[in-house]
C-alpha cells in the first residue's frame, strides 16, 4: 500500500515544472546575449546625441581651423569640447554678473 501513496505524491508535484524551467532558461539565455550589445550601442548613441547637442550650443572659438579635426582621436575632441564648453559657461556667467551690476547701478542713481 505504500507504493500507491508514493505514486500519488509524485503526481501531486507540478508536472509542468521542467517545461517552465526550460522556458525560463530560454528566455534568460536569449535575453542575455543581445541586450548587452544593444544596450551598449544605445548608450553610445545617446552620448553622441548629447555631445552633438552640446557642440551646437557652444559656439566655436576663433582659433579653431577644423583642419586637424580628422587627425585627433575621439577622446581628445571630447576633452576639447568639454573644456571649451566650460570656458563658454564661465564667460556667460561673467557677462550676466556685469549686466546685473549695470542694472543695479542704473536703478540706484543718486538723486540730485
Amino acid at each position: 500500500m505504500a507504493a500507491p501513496a508514493a505514486t500519488r505524491r509524485l503526481k501531486l508535484t507540478r508536472p509542468s515544472a521542467s517545461p517552465m524551467k526550460a522556458r525560463k532558461l530560454r528566455k534568460k539565455s536569449a535575453g542575455g546575449k543581445r541586450p548587452r550589445a544593444a544596450a551598449s550601442r544605445k548608450r553610445v548613441m545617446a552620448i553622441r546625441r548629447k555631445m552633438e547637442a552640446l557642440r551646437r550650443l557652444v559656439p566655436l572659438c576663433g582659433d579653431d581651423d577644423g583642419a586637424v579635426v580628422g587627425q585627433e582621436s575621439g577622446g581628445d575632441r571630447l576633452d576639447e569640447l568639454l573644456l571649451h564648453a566650460a570656458g563658454y559657461i564661465l564667460r556667460l556667467q561673467m557677462q550676466v554678473r556685469v549686466m546685473q551690476v549695470m542694472v543695479h547701478a542704473l536703478n540706484n542713481l543718486p538723486e540730485d
